[in-house]
C-alpha cells in the first residue's frame, strides 16, 4: 500500500516540485491549501482546502487523514509548530520548513555556516519566528522522540511572483537589463547559496526516507556558493545583454527609500552579510540531493515562468532606480 503524505501548503514554489517528485515515487499525496494560489496543485494530488489560521479546523482535518508522513511548507511560528505536533501525532516523519534566517546575525561568523554553529542574535522577525518553531519541535524530539526533520532553505528560486535580487525582490531589474539600463547592487563580492526549486524536492523526499534524518536540521543548499556579482551577471547572460552594475552602500540605500523602493529586513539583517551555508551535512545524509540545475539554466526557467505569467513589469514605468543611480554617481 502506498504511503500517505500530507503537504501543508503544497502549491508553492518549492512544494510544487516536492509534490510532483513524491507522486513520481508512488506516494499517495494530499495537499492542504486555500486554493487561491496562482500555481495550481498537481493534478494527481488530493486537494484538501482549508485555512491554516483556523487552528482547530486544521488539527481536526489533519488528524482525520491518518497520514504516514507530513511536510509543512508554510509553518512560521511556534504556534504553527505546536499545531503540527497536535495535528500529526503518529506520523513516521514530520518535515518542517524553517530558514537560514534562524542563524541570526552573520557578521564575522565562520564560513561556511554549519548546522551546529552557536546561534547569533536574531533581529529579523522572520528568523525569530522560524527559530522558535524549530526549538519547539526539536524539544519534542529530545523529550519524546517525535520524528521531526528541519529543512533550512536560503535562496530557493523558481516559481515565484518575484525573483530575488541583492537589494530586494522585484522584477523591474530584469526589464532594465533587457533594455540596456544599469542596475543597482550592494557589495557584489558577498557570497550566497542559490538553489533552483526543483532540486529542493530531493531533500524533502530524502528526509522522509532516510532514518538518520530524524531529529536533524539541514541547510538545504548546494555545495557551491556564488557571489552576488556572478548571480547578476548570470541573469544578464540569460537575458542576453550586459549592463553596468552600480554598487550603492546599505546606508545610502536606506537614505534613498521612497514609495516604490523599500529596504526590508531581509536586506538589513541578512543580505548585507556573507551568506555561504555549508551543504556538507545534507550531502552526507541525503546523497540523492544535490544541485542538479546550474544557475544559468535555473534563472532561464525562472524568467520564462515570469514572462508566461506577466510578472515582469515595464521598467520605464518605474524610474526610481535611474534616480538612485544618478544620485550615487553624483556623490
Amino acid at each position: 500500500m502506498a504511503k500517505r503524505v500530507m503537504v501543508v501548503g503544497g502549491s508553492g514554489n518549492i512544494s510544487t516540485a516536492v509534490t510532483a517528485l513524491l507522486i513520481e515515487r508512488d506516494y499517495e499525496v494530499s495537499v492542504f491549501c486555500r486554493g487561491q494560489n496562482f500555481i495550481k496543485p498537481h493534478s494527481e494530488a488530493r486537494i484538501v482546502k482549508g485555512d491554516r489560521k483556523d487552528r482547530e479546523g486544521f488539527i481536526k482535518t489533519m488528524r482525520g487523514g491518518k497520514y504516514d508522513y507530513a511536510i509543512d511548507m508554510i509553518g512560521f511560528t511556534a504556534d504553527d509548530a505546536q499545531d503540527d505536533f497536535a495535528a500529526f501525532p503518529d506520523v513516521e516523519r514530520l518535515v518542517f520548513t524553517s530558514s537560514g534566517a534562524g542563524y541570526g546575525e552573520l557578521l564575522s561568523r565562520e564560513l561556511p555556516i554549519k548546522e551546529d554553529f552557536v546561534l547569533g542574535e536574531v533581529r529579523w522577525s522572520y528568523g525569530i519566528h522560524k527559530r522558535a518553531a524549530e526549538n519547539f519541535l526539536m524539544e519534542k524530539f529530545l523529550s519524546q522522540g517525535y520524528p521531526v526533520t528541519i529543512i533550512r532553505p536560503t535562496v530557493t528560486y523558481g516559481r515565484q511572483k518575484a525573483v530575488v535580487r541583492q537589494i530586494g525582490t522585484d522584477n523591474v531589474w530584469i526589464d532594465r537589463i533587457r533594455k540596456g539600463k544599469p542596475i543597482v547592487t550592494g557589495n557584489p563580492y558577498l557570497l550566497r547559496n542559490f538553489l533552483y526549486a526543483d532540486d529542493a524536492a530531493y531533500a524533502y523526499a530524502g528526509a522522509l526516507e532516510h532514518p538518520v534524518c530524524a531529529g536533524q536540521a539541514y541547510n538545504m543548499v548546494g555545495l557551491k556558493p556564488y557571489d552576488w556579482g556572478i548571480y547578476h551577471r548570470t541573469m544578464m547572460q540569460v537575458v542576453g545583454r550586459e549592463v553596468e552594475m552600480v554598487e550603492i552602500p546599505l546606508n545610502t540605500l536606506l537614505a534613498m527609500q521612497n514609495d516604490e523602493f523599500k529596504v526590508g529586513e531581509m536586506i538589513t539583517e541578512n543580505f548585507q552579510f556573507n551568506g555561504f551555508y555549508s551543504g556538507e551535512k545534507i550531502a552526507r545524509d541525503i546523497p540523492e540531493f544535490r544541485e542538479r540545475t546550474p544557475l544559468a539554466e535555473g534563472l532561464a526557467k525562472t524568467v520564462a515562468f515570469l514572462d508566461k505569467h506577466g510578472f515582469i513589469p515595464n521598467s520605464d514605468e518605474h524610474p526610481y532606480e535611474d534616480e538612485m543611480i544618478r544620485r550615487q554617481k553624483g556623490v
